[in-house]
Parts: C-alpha cells; structure tokens; sequence
C-alpha cells in the first residue's frame, strides 16, 4: 500500500480463483530449450509474475539478443533441471508440491529436498549407502554429502510429509491417502541440518577432511558431466569455445578452461581431455551438465561445425583418490609394474590409460591426475559394469594400507568435504563464485586465458577480454577469512552462509557470494565480488589497493574483523598438488571437535 496508495482505497470489486504455474523448486522457467535450438522459455512464475516479469523479460530479451544473459540467470533457467527429471510425471508433481508447500518455510542454507529423490544414481550407490552415506540431490543424481556412522540414511518415496496421512483420495492429485513414513533416517538427517549455526554434520566431516589432508580420502564424482567431441571440426571448435589453447595440446593432457561468452562472461568450467587428433573428453560439473551441453551444442551449431558432442554421463563412474597417500593407493590397485612406474611418473593435468586387477581380471580404466581439493590426487573413469568392483577393490586395498600403517587413515568423502577443502585452496565453484556475468580476471582464474589472449587462435569472448585488460577491472572476487573460535574463549563463532556484506575501510563494497569452514585452517573462509566506486580515488582494481586497508564482513548486524588473501590461504606454493609432501610447515591439524556438547553426540558422529 506504501508503494501503490491507492490500494488503500481502491476496495475490492470481485475475487478471482483460478489456475496458477508453479516449478518444482519455485523458480520461473525461464531460456533456451535444452534440446531444441530456437525454442524459448518464459513461464511457471509461481504467482509472481507481476514482481518479477519486467527484470527477467530485460535479461530474455537480452539472452536473445547477445547469446547470454548480462545477469546470472541459472537460478531461473530451464536447462537447471536434469531431463530425465523434467520427463518424470512423479518427479515434477512429488517435487512441486513439496516446493509449494514450503513457500514460506524458512530457507536454510544447507536444507535437502526430500521429494523427487533417486531419479538418478551412481553405479556405486547401494555401496555408499551400506558405508553410511547421506545423499544430496543435485540435478536429480544422488551424490555424496557425508558419511554417517548411524548406518544406511536412504531417501524414501516422497510422503508428502504427512499431510494426507488419514486422508481418503486426494483431491487433485489422483492418489489415495499416503501414509507418513513412521521412521525416516534421512528425514531426521536433514533435519540436522537445518540450521543457520553449525550443522550435526560437522564433525564427521571434519574426519573426511582429516583423511584428504593426511592419508587418502575416496570421493564419488559420478555424477559430473561427461561429454565426447569429435568430428571434422572438433578441434576448432574446442579452440573457438575454450579460453585455453586446445589445438597444441599433446594426447593424454587435460586442461581446466572456462567456456565464455561474447562479452567475457564464464558461462562453464570444466576440463578438456584430448584423446586422439579429433577425438576430447570433456568433464563438466554435475549439476550444470545440462546447461554446458546446450552452450556447447549452441556454439557448433551457430559457427557452423562439423562436429558432434555425445552424452556419456551415464556410462561412466568417477572415483577420485585424494591426498598424501593416493599415488601409494592406486599403486597397490595397479595390475602390472608398468602400470606402477605409469602412476609413479604420470604429470598432473595429464591421464593415462591404466590397468587394473579387479576379481583376477584386468581392466582398463582412464586415470587423470588431477585435485579440487589441493592434495596429490588421481581420478579413476571406469564404464559403469565395473565401477562397483573397482570401488570394492579400492576400499580393500585402503584397509590394508591402514593395516600396514594405523597412522594412515583411508576413508569416503563427500561434497561437503570437498566444498571447505576447495575453499581453503582457492578453487572456484560456478554458479557461486563464478557465472555468465563474471569474466575470469573478475574471478581470479584469467590464467584460463592468458596464453590465448598474448597470441594463438581467437576463441568466443576473446575480445572482451582484451578490452578488460587494458581498461583494468573494475571488480574483483576476494577472498576473505574470518576467525572460526573466539581466541581469548575458545566459544566458536556462528558461521557465515552468504550474502553478508563485505566492507573496505570502514566503506560497504560488495556481498559474499560463498562460504565455508576450513577445517586446516580453523577458519570461515569468504568469497566475493568487491566493486569500485568514484569516492574510492583509484581507477582501477590492483593487489597494491586490495592489500591496503582494513577488512570487515558484516553479519547479523556486527562487522568482524576479516583477513585479505591474495593467494590461497592453504598451501599458496601448490607443494602438496605436485607432491612435495617433506618440505611442507606448519603439519596439517583438521580440528574436529566443536568443543561443546550437542546433538552430534547423541547421533553418535564422531
């Protein structure tokens, strides 16, 4: 009424009930088609069409026009959705009404979905799931969050949590009453953490990040996106779409890139394989498959290619073996010593085609050398009929490295392990550190592009690039830490979870945009965009005006006292990446312990 006074008197002349859109996760429908080129989407605005319709037809009309939108959009755009889920009649009812119904549900930072759940699974599911694992559902692949010590926590059919309990038919949605689940570990699980403090997962996590860290921690990245180019003209148009140099690439070397559009902006991150003269592997992350192939396939048809990208995300399981005792791990799994002398002398950023023994058979599996975590680490791309004996065959010969050494800790992973070890190294996660509207000097990757931008093939945003170069960046990803205990009490500090504010000299100048604990470092690691503003006296962003001053995140109406780093706060030299385990100070200490007691005793984490 503030905004439209007249409302205030207008009166009402006739109510109006009538059908509405709503989206299986209460965002509109919105961009190109994932399978067809030239269809447009711009629906399922779940009663919030008059709010939100003037900004998003901007960015369509934009996104039409440009190729891409000027604001990142993934949020809203259709391809966000996996297309055997969009196909499931079950996925979308089961998942929308949960959506719906939590329209004003409080939005914690780490809740899980509990509808729509099991529509895609790794081929080592059933293993991780006797090991105790708890599942997120991103994309709708089960992947990995953590492992619990409470025993098997599987998602079940969605009970509509209960509503309809002691319901006869419900009306609208064709079923008979569903009775709610009577015990739901998983349920209860999620519960746990849905909270804006420390969640109950915590301190099994910590042990995860304790094995990467120190001995071997064995991660299940199936769910990744993985992709096959080739063609006539698939070198040229992995060199048009990627920042890295591509074409000069020898076979067996993998390179990380970023895929931007014309203005700059990263619209994907992933590695690029080259396997033969016209034939590359491409992995991309999980939950923006769907979004990288459309750009993927979208470029080579616009430029005309005469190229292919074949979908093998299903066909293959990706294991990745972390830390300090990886290389001694898949040794041990190694069928042949030529296979051993392989893993011992294999580069990181290559891969190799490796031997396996599973049950007295060899197999052949492609090995990558290759971390997001900031350890020595390989990762293992098996076809999906072996992929759960090799797991079997990997976790064998880790009981046996412990049994050789006790002080060597082998176990599984998950992804909220991974999100506070990649932190602590600096890698970035796109859709939150990064995204269509940030270029990669923006988000502190511009080495994706440096060689390309000196000399060498042109590629798609190259010069937007190059203007942003000699203009000078007006806007820069940071990095920020923040103490996790209090030092004089050793009270820990309530975390952050984004969308705090971040502030230089006393002045607010950008929003965090992710966070996470690092276990190695005892802190709460920040990232976000920091912007110029005229006041500010300086042109353009550099190190030399970031490093000056002072640093302050603001959260909950306090501003803590925050420290600037220019490089990754853990292991800047990269020593532990290439391997050098003997020189490297201070010695890894992952603290566990929240120093309190809480429900994570009661549930029996360790």
């Amino acid at each position: 009424m503030t905004r439209c006074p007249v409302s205030a008197e207008a009166g009402i002349k006739s109510t109006v009930c009538g059908p509405e859109s709503f989206t299986p996760d209460h965002q509109p429908l919105v961009g190109p088609d994932p399978s067809l080129n030239g269809l447009w989407h711009c629906c399922g605005f779940n009663s919030m069409g008059m709010m939100l319709g003037g900004g998003v037809g901007a960015e369509l009309a934009t996104w039409m026009v440009e190729g891409s939108a000027s604001k990142d959009m993934f949020g809203m755009d259709v391809a966000r959705f996996h297309p055997d889920c969009t196909s499931s009649p079950d996925w979308v009812l089961h998942s929308t009404h949960e959506s719906y119904a939590k329209t004003y549900a409080i939005a914690f930072p780490h809740d899980e979905h509990l509808a729509g759940r099991k529509q895609r699974r790794s081929p080592l599911y059933h293993h991780l799931l006797e090991a105790g694992c708890v599942f997120q559902g991103r994309h709708g692949f089960e992947r990995p969050g953590y492992f619990s010590h409470q025993g098997p926590a599987e998602p079940k059919e969605y009970d509509f949590s209960g509503a309809y309990h002691e319901q006869g038919e419900v009306t609208g949605l064709g079923l008979e009453g569903v009775p709610r689940h009577p015990e739901d570990p998983f349920r209860d699980a999620v519960e746990g953490e849905c909270t804006f403090s420390w969640r109950e997962s915590f301190a099994a996590v910590q042990q995860e990040a304790r094995a990467a860290r120190t001995g071997a921690a064995v991660f299940d990245q199936s769910y990744f996106g993985k992709f096959l180019l080739t063609g006539r003209d698939a070198v040229q148009a992995a060199e048009w779409l990627a920042t890295a140099p591509i074409g000069d690439r020898e076979i067996g070397s993998v390179v990380y890139t970023a895929l931007c559009n014309a203005r700059g902006g990263v619209q994907a991150d992933l590695t690029i394989t080259r396997d033969s003269d016209d034939r590359f592997y491409i992995a991309s992350g999980g939950s923006t498959a769907t979004q990288d192939k459309r750009w993927i396939n979208t470029v080579i048809e616009d430029q005309g290619f005469a190229a292919e990208l074949e979908d093998v995300s299903d066909d293959y399981a990706i294991l990745s073996i972390q830390g300090p005792y990886s290389r001694t791990l898949l040794q041990m799994m190694a069928a042949t010593q030529a296979d051993t002398t392989t893993i011992d002398d294999l580069k990181f950023s290559h891969a190799t085609d490796l031997g396996i023994t599973i049950d007295g058979s060899t197999h052949q599996v492609r090995c990558m050398r290759l971390t997001f975590v900031g350890e020595l680490g390989f990762e293992l791309h098996a076809h999906k009929s072996i992929a759960g004996n090799l797991y079997s065959t990997l976790m064998a010969a880790g009981e046996e490295l412990s049994e050789r050494d006790p002080e060597v800790v082998v176990r599984n992973a998950g992804y909220h392990c991974i999100d506070s070890l990649s932190a602590e190294k600096g890698y970035r996660h796109w859709h939150a550190d990064l995204s269509n509207a940030d270029t990669p000097m923006e988000a502190g990757i511009g080495f994706v592009a440096t060689k390309k931008l000196k000399s060498g093939p042109n590629f798609l945003g190259r010069d937007a690039l190059l203007q942003q170069k000699a203009e000078g960046l007006q806007r820069k990803l940071v990095c920020l830490t923040v103490e996790a205990q209090n030092l004089e009490t050793g009270d820990w500090m309530e975390p952050l979870n984004g969308n705090e504010t971040i502030w230089k000299d006393g002045e607010c100048v950008g929003l965090v945009r992710s966070t996470a604990y690092g276990p190695t470092l005892n802190k709460t690691i920040a990232y976000g965009y920091v912007d110029l503003s005229p006041d500010q006296g300086v042109r353009k962003v550099t190190n030399k005006w970031l490093s000056t001053g002072s640093w302050q995140i603001g959260s909950v109406g306090e501003k803590i006292d925050a420290t600037l780093h220019l490089k990754a706060p853990f292991d800047p030299q990269n020593l532990r990446v290439k391997g050098e385990y003997e020189n490297v100070v201070p010695d890894v200490n992952v603290h566990v312990e929240l120093g309190r007691a809480d429900k994570r005793e009661e549930r029996g984490s360790v």
